[in-house]
C-alpha cells in the first residue's frame, strides 16, 4: 500500500455512450474514450497521465463496464477521484467506481473474462428512445434459433472466421468461449457472450451472422461450419455498432468495484 503522497495506481470502471466517439483507444485527431480520461486527468493532477483499458471497444460501441487503470502522482480517496473525475468529464462518459489496486495492476492482462452484450430490435418501426443502443432489424427474427446457433460458440476455438481487419497476420485465433445465447425480452433480441477475449469485430461479425440464421438466411450448419472450419475473416458482414456493449469484465477481486487489492 502507497505511503501519504507517493504514487497511487487506481482502478476505475467506466460506462460511456459510445455514439460520440471514435472508439475507446487513443487516436491523434479523433475523439476517444482515453482521450477523455486523460484530459481529466491532467485536469486533476495537473499533469498528463497515460490510462491503460481492460478492451478495446469501436467506433459507435458502448459500455457500461469497461475498466481503466492509471497511476497517479499522489494517493487521494478513492470517492474523491471518482467525483472529481466525472466534474470533468463529458456527459456521455461517467466513472462508476474509483479503487485503490495495486501498483502495476494492468486491466487488460489481469482480466478473467470479458462480457459483451448486442441488442437487437425487431418491432416494426425503429426506436426513437434506444436508436442509440438498439439494433433495428427489418423482419422478425427467429431467437430459437438464433439461441441454438450462439450456443454453438462456447468452448476453446478458433474463432479466425469472425476475425477483423485489425487482427495482426499470424497473432492468435483462438478464444475460449464461456457462455453464449440469445433470449427475447419484448421487442428485444439480446446475444450475450462472455470470453476469455475478442479479436478484434469478433462480436460483430458473430452478431451479424446469427441474425442472417434468425431471418432464414443462414441454417444451423452453415453457422457450424463458419465456426468449426471457417478461413480468417470468412464471416465478412459486421454488425453494426450502437446495438454492441461491453457490460463486464471480471477479475475476481474483493475489493469495491470488484478490482485486486
Amino acid at each position: 500500500m502507497p505511503q501519504p503522497g507517493a504514487d497511487a495506481t487506481f482502478g476505475l470502471v467506466i460506462e460511456y455512450d459510445g455514439t460520440g466517439f471514435s472508439g475507446s483507444q487513443l487516436q491523434a485527431r479523433a475523439r476517444t474514450v482515453q482521450g477523455e480520461l486523460e484530459t481529466a486527468l491532467e485536469k486533476l493532477f495537473a499533469c498528463h497521465i497515460r490510462v491503460k483499458l481492460a478492451s478495446r471497444t469501436d467506433s459507435g460501441v458502448h459500455a457500461t463496464g469497461q475498466v481503466a487503470a492509471f497511476v497517479a502522482p499522489k494517493r487521494l480517496d478513492e470517492d474523491t477521484v471518482r467525483r472529481a473525475l466525472n466534474f470533468h468529464l463529458p456527459e456521455d462518459l461517467r466513472v462508476r467506481c474509483a479503487q485503490a489496486v495495486p501498483h502495476g495492476f494492468d486491466p487488460r492482462r489481469r482480466a478473467r473474462s470479458r462480457e459483451y452484450v448486442y441488442t437487437l430490435n425487431d418491432a416494426a418501426s425503429p426506436p426513437a428512445i434506444n436508436r442509440r443502443t438498439e439494433c433495428h432489424i427489418r423482419g422478425r427474427l427467429d431467437e430459437g434459433a438464433m439461441d441454438a446457433a450462439a450456443r454453438i460458440l462456447t468452448g476453446t476455438r478458433n474463432f479466425a472466421a469472425f476475425a477483423g481487419p485489425a487482427t495482426l497476420k499470424g497473432a492468435p485465433t483462438v478464444r475460449k468461449v464461456y457462455s453464449s445465447n440469445v433470449r427475447r425480452e419484448g421487442d428485444r433480441v439480446l446475444f450475450t457472450v462472455r470470453a476469455n477475449a475478442f479479436l478484434h469485430q469478433q462480436m460483430r461479425r458473430m452478431g451479424a451472422a446469427l441474425i442472417d440464421v434468425g431471418l432464414g438466411r443462414m441454417d444451423i450448419s452453415q453457422f457450424t461450419s463458419l465456426v468449426t472450419d471457417g478461413a480468417r475473416g470468412q464471416a465478412k458482414k459486421v454488425a453494426k455498432p450502437q446495438g454492441l456493449c461491453l457490460t463486464n469484465v471480471e477479475y475476481g477481486g474483493n475489493g469495491p468495484c470488484g478490482l485486486p487489492t
